[in-house]
């Protein structure tokens, strides 16, 4: 029979459980832009074989990110409290600019779900994203958002197709300063002229769903051998008059960067370690 000192300990230690639980989710945001590093490179490849890089070339804004044999996870089902509700991460250490991007993802379950590749990333307020969303009670789709200063540009351009959970789907985006290029299975999808400068990093997003990434691949777009920088980005208050306000059940524009707690859960997949950020 337990003592009270012994019950009391047990709470004690329940209590500082959910503290560490809630401190796991909390998004660790960029306070600040994305900037290259001095040392920065222009090419990234990951055949996700080394757990170390999360948390050191990969940098996680929100989600559980977890790579085991090859394959990279993010294992949260529910939506973030970022615009867009996405569950994401970053490549940190390249420079800045248009990058070609290509990696192999897989939905791991059935529901309403989205997974994309993100371009131009400076911070979870602003970037592009070319994203697969499976959507049963509707219609499946491929689509390209862009977010800026937290407001969402809806359907700068979108296909529709079907989707299937558990098949292996090659997206790519070819950025090229002037022009954002979709791809699926090596099929051109379409492509959108972008007005503004390209600028920031590249980098995965998840929304409501368990999804499983194979392969990574991201180079700086060089026509004839040299990047052209493209002109200044548009005002927002150029902006067409369909844009509309990022709503969701808590306002998040342009929000500010937590301090970061560690934390090691248990995990109920058995052989699953949890990584530190």
């Amino acid at each position: 029979m337990e003592g009270p000192v012994t019950r009391r300990r047990r709470g004690i230690l329940a209590i500082l459980s959910c503290v560490l639980l809630v401190g796991c989710f909390t998004p660790q945001l960029l306070d600040t832009p994305y900037q290259e590093p001095l040392e920065s490179q222009r090419e990234f490849v990951d055949e996700f074989n080394n757990p170390v890089v999360i948390g050191n070339r990969w940098r996680p804004v929100s989600g559980w990110w977890q790579i085991r044999d090859g394959v990279l996870y993010q294992k949260l089902s529910w939506r973030s409290s970022l615009p867009g509700e996405f569950q994401m991460l970053y490549v940190y250490g390249l420079a800045s600019g248009a990058y070609e991007v290509e990696t192999r993802l897989n939905f791991l379950h059935e529901g309403e779900q989205g997974a994309g590749i993100l371009l131009r990333f400076q911070d979870q307020n602003n970037y592009y994203l070319l994203r697969i969303r499976h959507y049963p009670r509707w219609q499946d789709f491929v689509d390209l958002t862009q977010y800026v200063s937290g407001v969402r540009r809806e359907d700068l351009r979108r296909k529709n197709l079907s989707i299937e959970p558990g098949q292996w789907y090659a997206l790519r985006a070819e950025d090229r300063g002037n022009e954002i290029v979709a791809y699926l299975d090596g099929n051109e999808l379409f492509r959108y002229p972008t007005p503004d400068r390209p600028v920031g990093t590249v980098g995965l997003a998840v929304k409501t769903g368990k999804t499983a990434f194979e392969r990574f691949s991201a180079s700086l777009y060089e026509p004839s051998g040299r990047f052209e920088r493209q002109p200044a980005a548009i005002p927002d208050s150029s902006l067409p008059p369909n844009d509309r306000p990022y709503g969701s059940r808590a306002q998040t524009y342009d929000i500010p960067n937590p301090p970061p707690v560690d934390f090691e859960p248990d995990l109920d997949d058995e052989g699953w370690e949890p990584i530190r950020l």
